[in-house]
């Protein structure tokens, strides 16, 4: 069983050494979760020691990178699912080149069959602490929270998101183990998330106390009741927010990820932003 997890282990193993060696700490994951690390904490900032201890650990491992100002990351995720949307926009307004840029895709697989796809843009910000939230100047484009964990490529167990479903991530260059090198984040869309993190901070401040289901609008909900959840919650930022379909989209994908234990994949959160809207938009 050892040798086996050897063999599986190798190109993650190569991976994590390559982004320990940029100086950016591993976190080792199995099944989603966080694996047993053997490594001590002087290790942990050891390119060669890491390859080691994943090389020889009892379990198939996948890596992740947490980001925040211990990392030194920002992670932007896009859903690019039609044109000027997701990394649509931030390429057409010079905020991410695909051959300089680290781009990491996502592809959700249910029965075997793709559902979708979204992607993973990573930048160094230095010592920033960023608040997770969407960006109205890019629809489709999301900031992760700091502290949160980012999966790297080389995706090596599937990452269960329900019963038949789960997730396999790759780089956009498909012939490498990790980036060369990770750019710093352009000090335009600094200013555009910051302004962006200033605008929903206003507005949580309006809507408190609006009664409704504000109060449980971020509260965290289980299997068996996702679906509905996220209806009810739709139907408050309807009334409330008065949001275009895209702006709702945008909400509950943020709410999806967020709360939704484990996340439902894009298309359920798609049509379930649509129904809702449109039985609003006919009751008006």
């Amino acid at each position: 069983m050892q040798m086996t997890c050897q063999a599986q282990n190798e190109d993650v193993a190569l991976a994590a050494a390559s982004w320990s060696a940029m100086g950016v700490e591993i976190v080792l994951m199995h099944n989603g979760k966080r694996a047993v690390d053997p490594r001590t904490k002087t290790e942990r900032g050891d390119a060669y020691a890491t390859y080691q201890a994943i090389l020889k650990h009892p379990q198939k491992l996948g890596i992740a990178v947490k980001t925040g100002p211990k990392s030194g990351l920002v992670a932007l995720t896009a859903y690019t699912y039609e044109p000027g949307v997701g990394m649509h926009t931030l390429e057409d307004q010079g905020y991410f080149c695909p051959c300089c840029d680290t781009l990491i895709r996502h592809e959700i697989i249910v029965n075997g069959v793709s559902e979708g796809r979204f992607h993973t843009c990573l930048f160094y910000s230095g010592k920033d602490q960023f608040l997770e939230g969407g960006l109205d100047l890019f629809p489709g484009v999301f900031v992760r929270r700091s502290g949160e964990l980012i999966s790297i490529p080389p995706t090596v167990d599937k990452f269960v998101l329900d019963e038949q479903q789960h997730m396999r991530s790759c780089y956009e260059q498909q012939d490498v183990l990790a980036p060369a090198g990770i750019t710093i984040i352009p000090d335009g869309l600094r200013k555009i998330i910051r302004a962006a993190e200033r605008q929903s901070l206003t507005a949580k401040r309006q809507t408190q106390g609006n009664g409704g289901v504000r109060k449980e609008l971020y509260d965290t909900v289980t299997e068996g009741g996702r679906n509905n959840a996220l209806a009810r919650r739709a139907g408050f930022l309807i009334r409330v927010h008065k949001l275009t379909e895209e702006q709702l989209l945008e909400e509950l994908m943020i709410i999806n990820q967020r709360c939704c234990k484990p996340p439902l994949g894009f298309c359920e959160v798609r049509n379930t932003a649509r129904s809702i809207f449109k039985k609003h938009s006919r009751h008006g």
